[in-house]
């Protein structure tokens, strides 16, 4: 995919031409296999090999499974089942209203001025099978090329092309053909909540267009957007809106933060003070704040029911990311991502609601058939190849230069593993030097530790010791006898 999608000239939905070998070589794995030399065993053995689903951002999604991941009906999940709105002052569509996922009981279902003004006792929308899906698409008809189109024949909702993954005999019979990203998923998620309470200007979603949408649907008047004298317009404070004062908290708690060595970006780099807002967040990055800190940096500031909807959302993605899901609490994680959704639709925009808000409801059904997250999670793929953007010094032979650059580095570390304790030159020495031999990066250092510390330490060292615990359960027998 990296190879194939290549900024405007991508292939797009002809990306079906090009993967077309590969498709051949997956129906030879299935049918008949390839002979493959076993280095172990010392011999020849028969490889068959399928493939389970795709990972992808969320446009390839559309260009792979031939779906419309756009316009009104844009979740591939939910297809016509649950559709988006069109707000004209926004001049796009959302998708909000999500009591169709709660539990029919539920009591956010027979409110009303909560959400948009009506009552919602719709049952969520059917989820079709790879067959069902297979019999929409098995006819549909598509010239691949870069032609001249017409937009009125063009298809705006649903499937536009028969996807050439269904020339795979057990295509049909997978329960999670396209997987969704979830780190993708997970940044959106952040970026578009983070710029909402920080109002960071062009990312935001709360701005005069979003608050005359609320005028539109005719919902929260005291949030409609007051025009003043001339040209300014005024936006009354939503339960989100930070002061300040609030917003200086939060950067203050997030710059605060120091972590392991490996666990995350410095995140006092990412945050600028002066501006009040984040900078040059990777994908990895926003999950570590999503999960870690924002929960945190959070409890002091906004109102209670905004803050816990915020901090249940981030429990959300860490629960889903746990190495480990008793499928026993699928069913309450589906619930719970329903209803915090919804709390969140009594206090955000509609607007702050487009597709990548949606998509986490669907998250844990690829669970319940393709297991934890933490199996198709691509942030060490992310990270790795930032390492291999940094080994680009030639920009018109890039390929060149990470093939000597890897070169160099295996040929080094095969060098080290036969010297002892080697001097790197033009590398600065770890701080984590020395520590086991009881001197670090500057040499010894001597201490003065008072007696009573020196005695808590000896006791301590002495109790865990195996050596000494044989005496120390007979002086126990001992006492026992005595008593």
């Amino acid at each position: 995919m990296s190879m194939l999608i290549s900024g405007p000239k991508q292939p797009g939905n002809n990306i079906d031409v090009y993967l077309a070998p590969l498709i051949d070589d997956l129906n030879l794995l299935w049918e008949k296999g390839v002979e493959v030399f076993d280095g172990s065993w010392n011999e020849m053995f028969n490889l068959r090999a399928m493939l389970f689903c795709t990972m992808q951002d969320y446009p390839a999604y559309g260009n792979l499974s031939g779906y419309t991941v756009k316009g009104e009906c844009a979740c591939p999940i939910c297809e016509n089942g649950w559709k988006g709105r069109w707000v004209k002052a926004s001049g796009k569509h959302v998708y909000f209203d999500h009591c169709p996922f709660l539990p029919h009981d539920h009591p956010y279902r027979k409110l009303k001025k909560a959400f948009n003004g009506e009552q919602n006792f719709e049952s969520p929308p059917k989820v079709f099978t790879s067959q069902e899906v297979f019999e929409k698409v098995k006819d549909i008809k598509i010239t691949f090329g870069k032609l001249k189109k017409n937009k009125d024949a063009l298809s705006t909702q649903g499937y536009k092309k028969c996807s050439g993954f269904w020339r795979l005999p057990y295509w049909r019979f997978l329960f999670v053909r396209h997987s969704l990203n979830v780190m993708h998923i997970e940044k959106n998620v952040f970026d578009s909540l983070i710029s909402t309470l920080l109002n960071i200007p062009q990312k935001t979603k709360d701005v005069p267009k979003a608050r005359a949408g609320l005028k539109e649907l005719n919902i929260r008047n005291e949030l409609h957007v007051v025009e003043e004298t001339g040209k300014r317009k005024y936006l009354p404070p939503a339960a989100y809106t930070l002061s300040k004062k609030e917003k200086v908290e939060l950067c203050s708690s997030l710059a605060g933060v120091k972590v392991p060595e490996g666990y995350s970006s410095n995140i006092y780099s990412l945050v600028s003070m002066e501006n009040l807002k984040l900078l040059g967040l990777k994908s990895h990055d926003c999950h570590v704040l999503m999960e870690d800190f924002l929960p945190v940096a959070i409890r002091s500031i906004l109102p209670k029911n905004v803050r816990y909807a915020i901090i249940r959302l981030c429990f959300f993605f860490k629960a889903i990311h746990s190495k480990v899901i008793n499928p026993k609490d699928l069913d309450s994680l589906e619930i719970e991502i329903a209803v915090i959704l919804c709390q969140l639709e009594m206090y955000f925009p509609p607007a702050f609601f487009d597709i990548m808000i949606h998509l986490p409801i669907q998250l844990v059904r690829e669970i319940r058939f393709c297991g934890p997250t933490h199996m198709r999670a691509q942030w060490a793929f992310e990270r790795q190849m930032k390492t291999y953007k940094g080994y680009v010094k030639n920009t018109f032979r890039p390929e060149a230069c990470i093939a000597e650059r890897m070169l160099y580095e295996l040929a080094m570390e095969f060098c080290l593993e036969h010297i002892d304790h080697p001097k790197t030159i033009g590398l600065p020495t770890s701080r984590h030097s020395g520590r086991f031999d009881g001197m670090g990066t500057i040499g010894r250092r001597q201490h003065d530790m008072p007696l009573d510390k020196w005695h808590m330490a000896h006791t301590y060292v002495l109790f865990n010791d195996d050596e000494v615990a044989p005496y120390v359960n007979r002086h126990m027998s001992f006492l026992k006898t005595q008593n």
